[in-house]
């Protein structure tokens, strides 16, 4: 019998779900069985271990054209498939490479009234905590010590807003800006966070950017793409569309995630509190165009 933990695939082809469970066979990660999973199923799970270089165990068929056992590792059986998001159940599809695992966590919405106060029990008996903007205590920041009035122009008097899973930064005309909030977490919890991002919400004076850090990851995202660094190594640059998900797990493990493809990770045991923070910065600049940025539909959780 295999202790098994619950990971999240999807087929990019299709967007169909499916739900791998894994298992540690000798130190490596290996999928002992293969679910078929709903739409709904999979709005209300999260992958509950994060994982790499996927290969079925013994106890499952291999592929049955090219005998690979290495999940989304061949295009087989899409040459031989009519795929559609309600084809019947195939479990020869986690071979396929338009397989890509999931990492996406529950929005507040999509778990309705699963919710037990603020923490929630997903399907395969993990408890987590779905974090927002508003059901945690998030604290304000401004780095900047002095602002330009700029009375010829009419600035906002709230440049940051923070709520449910949505975050605007409005800025100045004139003065510098490094503004945002942060909220702490226990250095035993993890905390993962995803979001599809659109770079035509960004709009800082030159030199300036949207940016997400806790730990030793950082986000910086501009008008026109997002670059990510681990320990100041750049791990992944983007275009200006992209999904990324960001994570912390394992006490110290952080990673990053670009449209499902993991692009990077680091380790740096946690000690005492993780701060995790969300800021806009640029420098001072004269223009009658006020500075603004903006994140919706951000998903996170936090738990041990």
């Amino acid at each position: 019998m295999f202790e098994t933990k619950l990971v999240k695939a999807k087929c990019q082809r299709t967007g169909k779900h499916y739900g791998l469970e894994v298992s540690q066979i000798g130190g490596v990660w290996k999928i002992v069985n293969v679910i078929d999973m709903k739409d709904e199923e999979a709005k209300l799970v999260a992958s509950e271990v994060r994982v790499s270089d996927l290969e079925t165990h013994t106890n499952l068929l291999p592929c049955g054209n090219c005998g690979s056992r290495k999940f989304g590792g061949c295009g087989c059986i899409k040459n031989r498939t009519a795929c559609s998001h309600d084809m019947k159940y195939n479990f020869q599809c986690i071979y396929c490479n338009e397989m890509k695992l999931d990492y996406s966590v529950p929005s507040r919405a999509d778990l309705g009234g699963r919710r037990d106060g603020e923490s929630i029990t997903l399907i395969q008996g993990k408890e987590m905590k779905i974090v927002t903007f508003s059901n945690v205590e998030w604290t304000k920041f401004d780095n900047v010590n002095y602002h330009d009035p700029a009375p010829m122009y009419r600035e906002p008097r709230v440049h940051v807003i923070a709520e449910e899973e949505n975050i605007a930064f409005h800025g100045y005309n004139i003065s510098q800006m490094d503004e945002g909030v942060y909220y702490d977490i226990p250095e035993t919890d993890d905390f993962v966070m995803n979001c599809n991002v659109d770079t035509s919400t960004i709009s800082p004076h030159p030199g300036g950017y949207l940016y997400i850090k806790f730990g030793i990851l950082t986000a910086q995202i501009t008008q026109t793409s997002g670059t990510f660094r681990i320990n100041d190594r750049t791990v992944a640059t983007t275009g200006s569309r992209f999904n990324m998900t960001l994570s912390l797990t394992e006490g110290g493990k952080y990673a990053v995630e670009i449209d499902g493809v993991k692009k990077g990770e680091g380790y740096q045991q946690s000690r005492g509190t993780v701060r995790v923070t969300f800021g806009f910065a640029h420098g001072s600049h004269h223009c009658e165009q006020l500075s603004h940025a903006s994140l919706k539909n951000i998903k996170m959780a936090q738990g041990q």
